[in-house]
């Protein structure tokens, strides 16, 4: 069984109410601590990429979007712990205010952590033709390669947005594992489309602790988030999302 924690931005001081999956320093640092407690084995990616389910319980740690505190705020958090992740990068985004910039990421990869695919410029890849598919993924996948010496395994589509011939073409092109948004536990891994649990700033420490019991919840509501995602504006999603999450933090 496999629990992916996936994290977004992490700052230091005060998270605008805007900014839903931004986490404080203390909350991340918090969890890691937590994580260290309960004697569940982090895995680096590297084991992971073999693709071999672990013979007992373990974690994964992901961080979505190459934003600058990945390696200000992150890698030192994780160093401390020696922890290793998978961060998966927008490739447009590197270099420019915010985000990382080339020579950090190829430093984070030096010093073990993994950087993976999150497409080129972030943006849905489901709804795109074929060739925009792989012309987005060869092109990041070429970026990567070039900073860290080593061609990407890891694909996590922006959004969590993706169907059958995204999942095709990125097996593909090279990638083994593919984690999606999609909330579980990874009883039976499929490494083609890892489940995971995305962290956000309401996340309390109790449920955490839930989290990384491995307890069972209900994902009827989840599912129902995802739907919904897919079928409105984002806007209108952003306002619902609130609600639905806080309701899915409270069963």
């Amino acid at each position: 069984m496999i629990l992916v924690l996936t994290y977004h931005e992490v700052i230091r001081g005060p998270v605008p109410e805007s900014e839903f999956y931004t986490l404080r320093a203390e909350q991340l640092e918090r969890q890691l601590e937590l994580l260290a407690q309960s004697g569940c084995p982090v895995l680096s990616p590297t084991e992971l990429a073999g693709c071999e389910p672990p013979s007992r319980q373990a974690c994964l740690l992901s961080f979505d979007d190459g934003t600058a505190d990945h390696y200000e705020v992150v890698l030192p958090l994780l160093a401390r712990y020696g922890y290793r992740a998978v961060f998966f990068v927008p490739t447009s985004k590197l270099d420019r205010p915010g985000y990382l910039r080339s020579k950090q990421a190829a430093e984070m990869s030096r010093a073990g952590q993994t950087i993976g695919l999150h497409s080129h410029v972030h943006q849905r890849l489901d709804v795109l033709a074929k060739e925009e598919m792989r012309a987005q993924m060869q092109l990041s996948r070429q970026i990567i390669g070039e900073l860290t010496g080593e061609r990407p395994v890891f694909f996590a589509p922006p959004g969590g947005y993706v169907n059958r011939r995204l999942q095709d073409i990125a097996l593909e092109s090279g990638i083994r594992v593919i984690r999606t948004m999609r909330w579980g536990y990874n009883r039976n891994p499929d490494f083609a489309a890892l489940e995971c649990v995305p962290l956000n700033r309401h996340f309390s420490e109790e449920k955490f602790r839930h989290v990384l019991e491995f307890r069972r919840r209900s994902v009827a509501l989840y599912a129902a988030k995802e739907m919904t995602k897919k079928m409105i504006p984002i806007r209108a999603y952003e306002l619902l999302r609130g609600s639905f999450l806080r309701r899915l933090e409270h069963e």
